[in-house]
């Protein structure tokens, strides 16, 4: 589709010797022709960033731009860095899609082409439907193909090869994006769908696959052994939705991404996903881990976020790790774990928490004291380093349940 939209774009770009952006209805571009002609920084600023600023939008919001239904004529602003120019909305059956925008420094274009540009701006927003009703019907699609059912696995993946919706020949790996709690009252899965929207209209037709659920997004994306494919789109869906987020909720949200091993074939890609979504609470229980996180990376994670019950989590904690925890001083159990972390370093330690050696001594002691454990000891070491990390993974918290 959006082949279909840039040679629409370059069509009337020719047609009407000017040059042309398509943008989306919050402002973002979308396609956009070759220079012709004179151009502004208006033009040069929003393909660069692939966006409108705020305060122009303001500015052209003002003109009348987001409620007209015929091409409106928008003059020329700040001293020449806006050029006069034609904006037609992309309407379908009165909902606002995009606009339509034409460079005319001398008013010739709308003198003679207001009419070419309207069919235009008519023909993208047929367009920018369908690529909103075809994500709706492969939301659907994408739910089956992650499903517990074997056979609407099966078929999902068949329909998916049938219509030629994803690029074949390569492993597909899954991705997920899981923000933590936002404080604020958005629609979550509403606002990760435009995330997703926004990264998926810089990648390259049939390179991905998106859904958006009601608390977590998921990208499938094809891999090679040599490139980091899935780990740059894990990068960029997660700046992406963060600041979507932000957006909507007016404070920053921390939002992580978690990649699952490759698959061979898309009918299988389930195990990635389940991979990453446990690789995402990992990561938001341990913050340590980063805010992209791979699943064949993580070591020990790997098995204590598959146990199976939050009974099963409870009762492999071991009792003198749940004394520490019961103690209910943060203080001393971040020392206590920073110490592990860093594999007994007294020294790293220290620098790391900002405390005198003798007081990181002093609450070592404390900790020994009060819970039996030696970490001389490297079998106590590890079963209060393990304990600590498998506390975080069931919420478990100092002085809580």
């Amino acid at each position: 589709m959006a082949s279909d939209l840039q040679l629409l774009i370059d069509h009337l770009a020719e047609e009407v010797g000017s040059s042309v952006v398509l943008e989306d209805h919050e402002q973002r571009t979308l396609a956009h022709s070759s220079q012709v002609g004179i151009i502004d920084e208006l033009r040069r600023d929003s393909i660069l960033h692939r966006a409108t600023p705020p305060e122009i939008i303001t500015w052209l919001r003002g003109l009348g731009i987001a409620s007209a239904t015929e091409p409106v004529l928008v003059p020329g602003h700040a001293e020449g860095a806006i050029l006069p120019r034609v904006c037609a909305p992309a309407r379908y059956r009165d909902r606002l899609l995009g606009f339509v925008w034409v460079i005319d420094d001398d008013g010739s274009v709308a003198a003679t082409h207001l009419g070419t540009i309207a069919k235009t701006a008519e023909h993208a927003a047929v367009l920018l439907y369908e690529e909103q009703l075809a994500q709706r019907l492969m939301g659907q699609v994408l739910s089956h193909l992650l499903s517990p059912s074997e056979e609407l696995r099966a078929a999902a993946a068949q329909q998916i090869a049938d219509q030629a919706l994803f690029s074949s020949g390569q492993p597909v790996a899954a991705v997920v994006i899981q923000p933590m709690a936002t404080g604020a009252p958005v629609d979550l899965g509403l606002v990760l769908e435009q995330g997703l929207t926004d990264v998926g209209w810089e990648a390259p037709a049939g390179s991905l696959l998106r859904l958006a659920l009601s608390d977590h997004a998921v990208l499938l994306v094809r891999v090679r052994v040599s490139d980091d494919a899935a780990l740059e789109l894990a990068g960029a869906a997660r700046v992406a939705c963060a600041h979507r987020l932000q957006a909507a909720g007016g404070a920053p949200v921390r939002v992580v991404a978690a990649i699952g091993d490759p698959c061979a074939e898309l009918s299988h890609v389930v195990a990635s996903y389940r991979q990453a979504r446990l690789a995402a609470k990992v990561a938001t229980a341990i913050p340590s881990t980063g805010d992209i996180v791979r699943w064949t990376e993580l070591g020990v994670f790997r098995a204590l976020a598959q146990l199976p019950t939050r009974e099963a989590q409870e009762a492999a904690l071991d009792p003198r790790v749940a004394a520490l925890l019961d103690v209910g001083e943060p203080a001393l159990i971040d020392t206590v774990e920073t110490f592990l972390d860093l594999a007994g370093d007294v020294k790293a330690a220290s620098e790391a928490l900002h405390l005198h050696r003798g007081t990181l001594y002093y609450r070592l002691a404390k900790a020994e004291r009060l819970t039996g454990v030696d970490f001389s000891n490297g079998y106590d070491r590890l079963t209060v380093h393990l304990g600590l990390k498998l506390a975080r993974l069931t919420g478990r918290s100092a002085g809580g349940p």
